[in-house]
């Protein structure tokens, strides 16, 4: 009798990977009936902060006949994108709330939700518990990598920044060069998500790379990739963070105030968050304060220190400055670098390139040589010109 087999999506490979990979750890298999019920009540396992249990509950019909038939000790192939991906040994099969579920990682069942959306429709009704393999080699080769980091710089403070970088501007700068500062290692763990998304991931990391390797001393940062898949969809998302840095080996994890996911209040006058309650997670967190551009301090600075107004403030709404690159315009120069605003705008609109090679040759200064053209140099040379100002 050949081998059952039930399938998963990418999304779910590398959920499992991040499991075996040991960077959800104390979690380190799927959890059965009773250890769901217990970690999604009390929101610890092994005394440690969790916020919700751990199942691969795939969904369909075809894995749902499979599902409801297996016997413990049956073994089955999971397939990903037509391929076995890995292994799993049935221990036990229950039957699962998706309602309950989708509130406990997102807070919310509302359909509007992007992602209670997408995992309703990921989600299956049956639940399988059981010893597991998958093929998902990066998490163990980032893994090796930082370790050996640390090693050889003997780094004793490694701090951890969880960076979307949609867009990648002028406050994220600053968050990397205050760590810095005060650590021997900083860890970009750069999201990188399984949706369709308005920057994608190969221009975010191309950006982030850039920066990393003309403006920040090579030997201590490092830039590596994070699956962001739907466990870390909810306002869940930092307690998680947190976990993954961890056992990652930082001993810091970086936070903008600002954060969606804080879930921030004050109580007595004292700034308390979701981190206020995380037990046996030994990271520190270094909640960092907002950053706006001041037009009276003409600099960067934060809204701690300066003594100006809000109507003297520019925000870095990351949306907005979305908005201007979806524009085709390109963002001043205070909220983003020229040159990684050339590297969004060429990677959005790559059809361009013939037409702004020939406003480039008619506007640009020239050697009268004829260099290649890249579309970069064309939004580079552009905001030259706006930063001009012998005319205005």
């Amino acid at each position: 009798m050949p081998i059952k087999e039930l399938y998963i999506d990418q999304e779910a490979l590398a959920t499992l990977g991040l499991l075996q990979g040991g960077l959800l750890s104390p979690v380190v298999k799927l959890m059965n009936h009773d250890e769901m019920k217990e970690v999604d009540k009390t929101k610890k396992y092994k005394n440690t902060s969790f916020p919700f249990s751990f199942l691969l509950a795939p969904s369909g019909k075809r894995n749902e006949e499979v599902l409801k038939n297996l016997t413990k000790g049956e073994s089955l192939n999971l397939i990903c994108d037509k391929k076995i991906c890995g292994t799993i040994t049935c221990d036990e099969i229950f039957v699962i709330d998706k309602d309950s579920r989708i509130k406990l990682i997102y807070g919310t069942n509302n359909p509007e939700h992007t992602g209670v959306r997408d995992t309703y429709r990921r989600l299956g009704h049956y639940a399988i518990a059981g010893d597991f393999k998958v093929d998902f080699k990066d998490v163990q080769r980032y893994k090796e990598k930082i370790e050996n980091i640390i090693k050889d710089k003997n780094a004793k403070s490694i701090s951890a920044i969880m960076l979307s970088g949609k867009p990648f501007h002028r406050v994220h700068e600053r968050l990397i060069r205050t760590a810095l500062v005060k650590n021997d290692l900083i860890v970009i763990f750069l999201l990188k998500p399984y949706v369709n998304d308005c920057l994608p991931f190969q221009t975010r990391q191309k950006i982030v790379k850039y920066f990393c390797d003309n403006f920040l001393p090579k030997d201590k940062v490092l830039l590596i990739p994070l699956e962001n898949t739907y466990i870390f969809g909810g306002f869940n998302e930092l307690i998680l963070n947190a976990i993954v840095a961890k056992n990652y080996g930082c001993t810091e994890l970086i936070v903008g105030k600002s954060s969606s996911g804080l879930g921030a209040f004050y109580e007595k006058e004292e700034f308390n968050s979701i981190l206020d309650t995380l037990d046996g997670i030994d990271i520190n967190i270094d909640i960092m304060s907002d950053f706006v551009y001041c037009d009276k301090c003409s600099t960067l600075v934060s809204t701690n220190a300066c003594p100006h107004g809000s109507h003297h403030h520019v925000h870095y709404h990351s949306e907005s400055i979305m908005e201007l690159f979806r524009m085709g315009i390109m963002p001043p120069a205070i909220l983003m670098r020229k040159e990684i605003s050339s590297i969004v705008l060429s990677d959005m609109f790559p059809n361009r390139a013939e037409t702004l090679a020939k406003i480039h040759q008619r506007l640009s200064p020239s050697s009268g040589l004829l260099d290649d053209f890249e579309t970069t140099d064309f939004y580079e040379s552009l905001m030259s010109l706006y930063q001009t100002s012998s005319l205005t």
